[in-house]
Order: structure tokens, then sequence, then C-alpha cells
């Protein structure tokens, strides 16, 4: 079936080579997975519905708990107005499972104040003082940082993405492009005494590597994945996270 050979090649795309598997440069991946990998979390803007922030314990849909702001789903799209916007899916992330974490958005308008804005996930997730965040920023660099014990990282091994050059998304130093559907992807491992993040983006060419970061200290391990996004009016679909199986 469709889906079955989309996940095959989520799976490919993590092996090691050199040459194009489904589309995906795998020469940019360092594991390979051992099982079939399948989508733990899927079709979160099929139903039409309106989500408003709540404490965990009182989110009452099936797939979202609203931390912060709010989030209107219509047409199988989500669509965040919020200044500051934090939403969770609901379902937990064992400590030894590698996954893929996937979304595309587009953005309608930028009321932020530059810089250290940005769009992208939470990943692993504890609670409000420990989880990991990454993304796209408002100055066209990638963001991993992670709060531990309410203490916030500089960001790692930042890269730019987009820059003056291609910039259509307006001022506030924002270089994102706008009006246009960009595609986020993280692969996380964490099966092997650390955890390795990387980054992936498809702005319409194809999915491209931009950096990774290999957290053995204070790492964080499972927990939840969700999205993120500050001063942005954006739009979101096809969220999905893939189980990709033990790697070697």
């Amino acid at each position: 079936t469709m889906g079955k050979k989309k996940l095959v090649c989520v799976l490919l795309a993590l092996g090691i080579g050199s040459s194009l598997l489904c589309g995906v440069p795998v020469s940019m991946a360092s594991a390979v997975a051992l099982s079939t990998p399948h989508a733990v979390i899927t079709q979160v803007f099929d139903q039409n519905r309106d989500l408003d922030s709540t404490g965990q314990d009182s989110a009452d849909d099936k797939f979202w708990w609203i931390n912060e702001g709010d989030m209107k789903i219509q047409d199988k799209l989500g669509h965040v107005q919020a200044d500051k916007f934090r939403a969770l899916a609901l379902y937990e992330i064992k400590d030894n499972q590698n996954y893929v974490a996937q979304v595309y958005f587009k953005y309608n308008n930028y009321d932020g104040s530059g810089g250290t804005d940005s769009i992208g996930f939470l990943y692993n997730y504890h609670d409000g003082e420990n989880k990991y965040s990454t993304g796209i920023r408002a100055d066209g660099y990638s963001e991993i940082k992670e709060k531990n014990d309410g203490e916030y990282s500089d960001n790692h091994n930042p890269k730019k993405i987009f820059g003056e050059s291609g910039n259509d998304g307006g001022g506030n130093n924002n270089e994102i492009p706008s009006d246009k559907w960009i595609g986020l992807r993280i692969n996380v491992f964490q099966d092997t005494g650390h955890n390795n993040l990387k980054i992936y983006v498809n702005n319409g060419n194809g999915w491209e590597y931009v950096t990774e970061w290999t957290d053995d200290e204070d790492m964080m391990i499972g927990g939840l994945v969700g999205l993120r996004t500050d001063g942005y009016d954006v739009e979101f679909r096809d969220f999905e996270v893939i189980d990709v199986g033990r790697s070697i």
C-alpha cells in the first residue's frame, strides 16, 4: 500500500549509503533500523475542531494537549495565531525508541521581534523545565536547544537555512519565506547510550540535511513530542511521528 511504501522510504532514508532512495539522499544518515517502521502518531488534523490550552490532566482531545495558545483545525490543517504556541501529541515516546517526526508549515503573517522566534518541534518533553526544542529561527538559522532543570542551553551547531537573498517573509529580521509550504523533519536516535538529533528541511527540492547534535551528558530520553511557534500566524499539515526501529 502507499502507506507502507512511505514508511519504507523513511526507513531507507536512515540507511548508510550514497545513493538516492525514495528521493532521499541516504548519505546524510548514520544508522540503520532493524525493524519495520510504523506510524505511532498520524492523522491528527483529520477532524475539524477548536483546541484551547489546558493542563495536561485536563486535555480531552484524542491527539493533542495544548500547553499554551490555541489551534483551529479545519480542512486537515492546524491553524495557529497565538503569539506563543506549545502543543504536545498524546503519545509517550519510550526511553529506547528511535523515531522520525515531521510536519509541513506555511505562515501567513509574522508579528514577532525577530532573532530567536521560531517554528519547530518540542521533543523528548518531560515537563516545562526539562525538554528539547528544535526548528527554524526567524533569523534563518537552525535551532537545537535543551532545557535542564529550568536552565536553557545555547543553540547547538546552528546552520543557516534561509538568508537575506531569499527572504520574502517581511521585516523584523525575519528570514523564513512566507506563503509557501516548508517541510521540517527530525530524526531522533536514543537507544545507544546517547541522544542524537538530525534536522532536515524540504524547501521544495526534497529533504535536505541541515545539522545535528548529540547529547551524551545530561540527556533526556523518552517523553512527548509536539509543535511550537513564537510570533507566527502559521498553518500546519501532515504532522506524523514514525517509530523507525532499533539502530546499529
